[in-house]
């Protein structure tokens, strides 16, 4: 309704606008008399007809003006209608997210939990493994005195780091050298080596034949038979008595390890020493 009137009332000035400014161009024509007072109505008139073109124009303008406003207000309107829509999408968007990242949060929180649980346990067996591993390796350092050339020579390596005790070393360093040596150690007790070595006979030192059996006693003699004996591993080291009784059984048992003569029954003595453990 409102609509229907502003058009009427546009319609309404459009045509008294054009009234006025035919009226001023289809005026008929006054006599010589009036002349002057035609002339001077003739200006008053188009003054008012440049006044109502003037006020035509402003108004032509200032329609133009609003209608431009209005369109420009109706597309600003729909983009910050489309802005809105936008903004409330990355606020789901962002609501979305929190939660998501506060599920993981919890997550994160459980397994570290987790993981603290599994890293004190962890702890306390390596500490335990730690413990361990430093009684057995000062057992076995009490044992390395008994331990014969021909078996250091096997484990050297892991005998200096044995005894150079470095509580810093890695774990897995430390056990691999204790089986390298215990490896060694339990293979020598179970088997009967010959190996050459040098005594002391008087004021002179001697080549000899010494036969190992394991680390538990041992006999040597040299090659013409003038020099035997036997040893027993002792808390500082193997002891050695001479037993030239002995030299002709030994040589004997040198024999047969070398495979120079067929195996047989040797009768050698092994004295009940008690050995000191340290």
């Amino acid at each position: 309704m409102v609509k229907n009137q502003k058009i009427a009332g546009s319609s309404e000035c459009r045509a008294l606008c054009l009234g006025l400014i035919l009226g001023a161009f289809i005026a008929p024509p006054l006599s010589a008399q009036d002349d002057v007072e035609e002339g001077e109505d003739g200006k008053r008139s188009d003054l008012r007809a440049e006044l109502v073109q003037t006020q035509l124009r402003e108004w032509v303008r200032v329609k133009k003006q609003i209608s431009d406003e209005r369109a420009d207000w109706e597309a600003e309107k729909q983009v910050l209608a489309d802005l809105n829509d936008l903004r409330r999408k990355e606020i789901a968007q962002m609501e979305e997210l929190i939660e998501a990242a506060g599920t993981r949060l919890s997550d994160a929180e459980k397994q570290k939990a987790a993981l603290l649980a599994e890293e004190e346990t962890l702890r306390v067996r390596r500490q335990q493994w730690e413990n361990e591993i430093g009684r057995s390796e000062e057992r076995l350092r009490g044992l390395v005195v008994r331990f014969p050339p021909v078996l250091r020579e096997k484990v050297s390596d892991a005998l200096i780091r044995l005894e150079a005790a470095d509580p810093e070393a890695p774990l897995q360093n430390r056990w691999r050298d204790l089986l390298a040596i215990l490896g060694e150690v339990e293979s020598f007790e179970n088997t009967i080596t010959v190996t050459p070595e040098l005594r002391e006979s008087g004021e002179r030192q001697m080549e000899v034949e010494v036969v190992y059996l394991g680390l538990a006693r041992a006999w040597y003699v040299d090659r013409q038979g003038s020099l035997a004996g036997v040893g027993i591993p002792g808390p500082t080291g193997w002891q050695w008595s001479e037993r030239l009784e002995l030299a002709e059984e030994i040589r004997q048992i040198v024999a047969m390890h070398r495979k120079e003569i067929p195996p047989s029954f040797v009768p050698l003595p092994f004295p009940d020493v008690s050995v000191v453990d340290p």
